[in-house]
């Protein structure tokens, strides 16, 4: 087994179904599309990409500080698996950085891939439903909340020449239903 693969079914084990086939699986995929495009390092994206979660999907209390536990775990998985420090440290820099609103930013080209790919992977997935699913709010409450993240991530996380291009019309998209739902 590869080293990416082993590290792909690790990450594997703490998410549930919707987590992992509609956010961690479209944020790697985001992720190495802007790699290419980048010209940046997939194995770093790919590899911070399986792992940006893994802290909240552990354990859900630690939504807020998930970007910096998360990183520390990836740390010591990566390096337990072989990989080298300087493969690590621009992974947990992806990671530590990912969530792009927070007082760690992006310095490399692969950290400003990752939150930007994070940022993508919401307009692929429509993450009202899900998060609503989750909650205990009402649907309604849910939607202030919804157009607040994804007009955050439209204007602060999507950097990257082409990254909107890429989800623009799903941008566009959402906005229009989440108008007829009000």
């Amino acid at each position: 087994m590869t080293k990416i693969a082993e590290v792909t079914k690790i990450a594997r084990q703490y998410f549930d179904a919707n987590d992992w086939n509609f956010h961690v699986l479209k944020v790697r995929e985001n992720a190495l599309t802007l790699a290419k495009t980048h010209k940046a390092s997939r194995e770093v994206v790919e590899l911070a990409a399986l792992l940006h979660d893994v802290a909240r999907a552990k354990d859900k209390h630690n939504d807020e500080n998930h970007h910096l536990i998360g990183a520390k775990y990836a740390a010591k998985l990566l390096l337990r698996l072989g990989y080298s420090p300087k493969i690590v440290s621009a992974v947990v820099h992806c990671i530590e950085a990912h969530r792009g609103s927070k007082d760690l930013k992006p310095r490399t080209i692969e950290a400003k891939i990752m939150a930007n790919a994070d940022a993508m992977s919401h307009f692929d997935m429509m993450p009202l439903f899900f998060y609503w699913r989750r909650s205990e709010n009402a649907f309604p409450e849910i939607i202030p909340w919804l157009e607040k993240k994804l007009e955050r991530d439209w204007k602060k996380k999507l950097t990257l020449p082409g990254a909107k291009k890429i989800v623009a019309q799903k941008y566009k998209a959402i906005q229009l239903l989440l108008s007829a739902l009000k």
